[in-house]
């Protein structure tokens, strides 16, 4: 039953950036993802029982206090708009803890699974980026409904990678591929944001590996294979990706000077009392005329929509998802949160994963857990009934 679901995640994560649907619509791979949380939930019914680490706790009182603030203002606005909401919250919930189960099980081999499968997804999004690069489009999309989605994508994905392996990764070929992949989607996507955040991850990684000769090697030899990708993709596309990135930096001062009014902050500060314990999400035309397209930010829009309880538990989230983390992995992490400062990436499932890993990578601090750079045995299953 553990290899069914290892084949699962390993489909649904190699999938997971082939959007077939309009966004907010299932996706063919949420489907096997969650197959995959049902089967490790029904596996989990025969584990030795552990106390609730405080990192999952957490979780669940977001995923509950989302529940409660939806379900009264359904209740208060008679509308059920407000049902789907709750429903990516605890879809990224159920594979965030089937996917800790699975690396608590499989250990080193589910983390080269994991390696792997997020490796191919990127190359599956590169593969429609270079061939929209070829036709002369502007932003790409990739394989996904629009460049934003392919830039937290492939920024999250990045980081991931880099967490599964103490921002060490091996050098083999896939990997490689698929970081090189992670750049040139970046590149295409033209999100400023996404692109400063993907600086951050790799200073992260600069970091990790400026202490010992044999990294910083590694780390020199990979440099040069991405900026080749790079210039490969630039060159196929007559000089496109140059193109957008100059674009995009040209509007840099004016989407600062415009933020309030483009990533729809100004509903926070016309109705303020909304941040205490929330709006929730949906019939938005209570707040004409600011009521235009969603709240882009993280973090503004969880504090608008669930309020200060539900800040307070995605800080709390964070918190102890990085607490025992190196300085390298802060350094990392920031990347993604930079971007959620101006786009709303709570309902991307690989955000999710990002700090489940990072939680499950650096739980005992650097001290006293395992290497994660080197090959193992995969650890023995969880013992069932």
């Amino acid at each position: 039953m553990n290899q069914i679901a290892a084949a699962l995640l390993f489909f649904g994560l190699s999938l997971s950036s082939l959007y077939v649907f309009s966004s907010g619509l299932p996706q063919p791979a949420d489907f096997v993802l969650l197959c995959f949380a049902g089967l490790m939930a029904l596996l989990a019914l025969g584990d030795e029982r552990h106390p609730v680490p405080p990192f999952a706790f957490c979780w669940a009182l977001l995923l509950l206090w989302v529940l409660l603030v939806s379900l009264g203002w359904a209740w208060v606005m008679q509308s059920s708009a407000f049902f789907i909401y709750p429903l990516f919250f605890l879809f990224n919930y159920l594979v965030g803890m089937a996917l800790l189960r699975f690396l608590r099980v499989f250990g080193e081999a589910g983390r080269g699974l994991v390696r792997n499968a997020l490796s191919i997804a990127l190359l599956i999004a590169a593969m429609e980026v270079v061939y929209q690069l070829g036709t002369g489009v502007g932003r790409a999309t990739g394989s996904f409904n629009n460049p934003n989605q392919l830039a937290f994508f492939s920024l999250c994905a990045m980081l991931l990678l880099m967490l599964l392996d103490d921002f060490r990764p091996p050098l083999r070929p896939l990997m490689l591929a698929g970081l090189a992949a992670a750049v040139v989607n970046l590149l295409a996507a033209s999100s400023l944001g996404a692109m400063g955040g993907a600086v951050l991850v790799g200073l992260g990684w600069a970091v990790a590996n400026a202490g010992q000769l044999r990294h910083f090697a590694r780390l020199s030899l990979l440099v040069p294979l991405i900026l080749v990708a790079v210039l490969v993709a630039n060159l196929h596309s007559e000089g496109q990706v140059q193109r957008n990135l100059q674009a995009r930096l040209d509007r840099a001062s004016t989407k600062v000077e415009n933020m309030v009014e483009e990533r729809r902050f100004d509903r926070l500060t016309h109705f303020p009392e909304y941040a205490i314990l929330g709006a929730a999400e949906g019939e938005r035309q209570r707040f004409a005329p600011y009521d235009g397209n969603e709240i882009h930010s993280s973090f503004v829009g969880m504090l608008f929509a669930y309020g200060i309880p539900g800040l307070g538990l995605l800080l709390a989230i964070l918190f102890m998802a990085l607490r025992r983390a190196p300085f390298y992995a802060w350094l990392g992490m920031a990347g993604p949160l930079v971007y959620s400062l101006s786009h709303n990436g709570l309902r991307t499932t690989l955000f999710w994963l990002v700090l489940a890993v990072c939680w499950h990578c650096y739980r005992h601090g650097r001290e006293g857990r395992p290497s994660l750079g080197t090959a193992s045995v995969p650890m023995a299953p969880v013992k069932e009934r």
